[in-house]
Parts: structure tokens; sequence; C-alpha cells
């Protein structure tokens, strides 16, 4: 396939579904949202739009691992292994309680130092 070349229909189906998404008003009921909010209902959805473009289940997966690991891990500021220093976070106001080891360790040398 020429990664030049592209199909009018495929363009065309996504530019309803952006469409669609945004002004479609769906009835749902409580149970369909609480549904669609389940984890594994969402990675179903997201495997499902990543699958269109992609035609390749490997890819795809691979595809939405990634994603969930930088949504989930990286980008996520209550898990242990984001990207966000924990200061950065108690300074924009993100995180209530930031205990800073450093100034823990001053503190502590400092009680030393007066015994």
């Amino acid at each position: 396939m020429d990664p030049l070349s592209f199909d009018p229909m495929l363009i065309i189906s996504l530019i309803l579904m952006q469409i669609g998404a945004k002004y479609l008003d769906l009835q749902l009921t409580e149970f369909q949202k609480r549904l669609i909010k389940n984890n594994f209902i969402q990675a179903i959805i997201l495997f499902g739009i990543i699958y269109i473009p992609v035609r390749d289940v490997f890819k795809t997966i691979i595809i939405v691992a990634l994603i969930y690991l930088v949504i989930y891990v990286l980008f996520n500021e209550n898990h242990k292994l984001n990207i966000y220093s924990k200061q950065w976070l108690y300074n924009e106001g993100i995180i209530k309680e930031y205990n800073n080891i450093k100034d823990k360790y001053y503190e502590k040398l400092n009680k030393l130092k007066v015994l």
C-alpha cells in the first residue's frame, strides 16, 4: 500500500465519526453509562478505534498498551512511577501533601547538633 495514496471513503467516514461523536445525543441508561466507564470496556472500544486504521491485531495491542502506559502510569499524578516531581505537583496544588526528604534530613541533623 502506497503511503501517499488514501481512501476517500475512509476520510469521509472519519469526518462523520468526529461529527457524530460531538453532536450525537445518545439517551443511555445509568447502567449503560456505568458499563461504558468500565476500564475493560474502554480498552475494547480503544482497541476497535485503533484497529480500524492499523488493521493488524499485534500492532493494535502494542499501541493500546503504550497508550495505557502513558495515560495511567507516566502522566498519572497518583501513580508512583509518574514523570512529575512531587515538589512540582505540590507547588501546582495538585497534591496536598509533600514530604521533602531533604528538609526532614536537615531537621533531624539540627536536632542531633543540639544534643
